[in-house]
């Protein structure tokens, strides 16, 4: 395969209100500012804003980082995926479901990161009551302390009440609201999620299919917060329609994927051997592509991410095992088949439109890790990230970041790309980006 003269990074924002292009900026300052760290000449590499051809709405741009001939990179453009105008309107009605499941669960079974959370939400649900059994209490009090308190009770309680409404429309609706919409497929919430979910698929395409001087060799992923299960989403959907698309034959075999086959067998020599196969599985995407396949992505980087405990957010009365057995959801190192310990099968080839007796070994719709690095990088004090290993399998690149924050306050949920703030996250990022 020949040099790569132009790749695109494709960032996904989280939950929340957020503002087009407001992550995609400061995600490229970020990066900026550590690539500058690790090589001065990176100093006067210009990043210019150009036209977005590729997101559906006119709020986005495409930032376009110069190559870099001293640093051997080539054209980076870094576009954004935005989503958060789809999810408008959230009521606590749209999040009932979710709340029964992430609250009334046994501690067992909650991600052990998120088990302070819920022993913190249990910890003021019985200090309620108990505080509500001692004001009904009975008080033996004057006529003129019963006015005074009436006065000043009623101003005061307006405040906290309307306090606490707007803390709640903030922090729930329009954060945590977008968090139980999407992992709720309720009938109210599929119209959203499935206009994410379109959006995000023809972006991709998109992309892919660019044929003029602005087409990647090359993309990136990289997804914050509620982003990385919108992201995995995306992956998984888009790699059911391009994994089988062949137009070369191969003339010595595919070793490289007969390598990711190997730690598929045998996922307990990853962790001793981590480098040989994250090399295995950017090897098999270029024996991919020198086989004319299209798919393009190679890395997939998660921040903050809670897709880590999809087994714990997402409503679903199938247990994730079973799915991961079915192949709906992809794990790293892909699911084998049992019976012939594969990840992959033997396929017809067609050439110029004509059926061939030739065969070709396709990657079944469950192996997209087969050929996408994983890097999941977390705070320890960040409660909305942990480990994707735990689900998805040993090859994740787990990167844990120590950090201390309050109890239960998600402590650098945002801060992961923040120039200065937090150097190690910055050139994880950097790194596992491999630019």
């Amino acid at each position: 395969m020949t040099k790569i003269k132009r790749q695109a990074v494709i960032v996904i924002h989280g939950m929340g209100e957020q503002r087009p292009t407001d992550t995609l900026r400061s995600f490229v300052d970020g990066v900026k500012w550590q690539m500058e760290q690790n090589d001065p000449s990176e100093v006067n590499v210009k990043v210019r804003s150009k036209p977005d051809s590729i997101g559906d709405i006119y709020e986005t741009v495409r930032l376009s980082m110069e190559s870099n001939y001293k640093a051997a990179r080539p054209i980076t453009d870094f576009y954004e995926f935005y989503w958060a105008h789809n999810m408008r309107g959230t009521t606590f009605g749209n999040m009932s479901a979710w709340l029964k499941q992430v609250v009334f669960v046994k501690v067992s079974r909650v991600p052990r990161h998120l088990q302070k959370i819920w022993w913190t939400i249990w910890g003021i649900f019985v200090l309620g009551i108990a505080l509500s059994l001692l004001v009904a209490q009975s008080f033996d009090l004057s006529a003129i302390q019963k006015a005074l308190i009436a006065f000043f009770g009623g101003s005061i309680v307006s405040f906290v009440i309307g306090f606490v409404t707007a803390f709640l429309k903030n922090s729930f609706l329009n954060s945590l609201g977008d968090v139980a919409r999407y992992m709720t497929p309720e009938p109210n919430n599929i119209k959203d999620r499935s206009e994410i979910r379109q959006q995000g698929i023809n972006f991709l395409k998109k992309l892919h299919a660019v044929n003029n001087r602005t087409r990647p060799e090359r993309i990136i992923v990289v997804a914050h917060s509620l982003g990385s299960v919108v992201a995995y989403d995306l992956l998984r959907l888009l790699w059911t329609e391009y994994n089988t698309q062949y137009n070369t034959l191969p003339t010595n075999g595919q070793p490289m994927l007969d390598k990711v086959n190997n730690f598929s067998v045998n996922p307990n020599t990853i962790a001793g051997n981590f480098s040989t196969f994250t090399d295995a599985q950017h090897s098999y995407w270029k024996e991919a592509r020198a086989l004319e396949n299209p798919w393009l992505i190679t890395d997939f980087i998660t921040l903050g991410a809670a897709v880590n405990s999809l087994d714990y957010f997402m409503v679903n009365k199938v247990p994730i095992k079973k799915l991961i057995e079915q192949r709906e959801i992809p794990v790293c190192p892909p699911e084998i088949d049992t019976k012939d310990q594969k990840i992959y099968y033997l396929g017809d080839m067609e050439l110029n439109g004509k059926q061939t007796n030739k065969c070709i070994e396709v990657p079944h719709h469950g192996a997209l890790f087969a050929m996408v690095r994983w890097t999941n990088i977390y705070y320890t004090s960040d409660f909305v990230g942990g480990p994707a290993q735990r689900v998805f399998g040993t090859g994740i690149a787990d990167i844990k970041i120590d950090r201390k924050s309050l109890w239960c306050y998600p402590g650098g949920h945002t801060d992961y790309w923040t120039p200065g703030k937090d150097k190690q996250a910055l050139i994880k990022i950097v790194s596992a980006m491999s630019l």
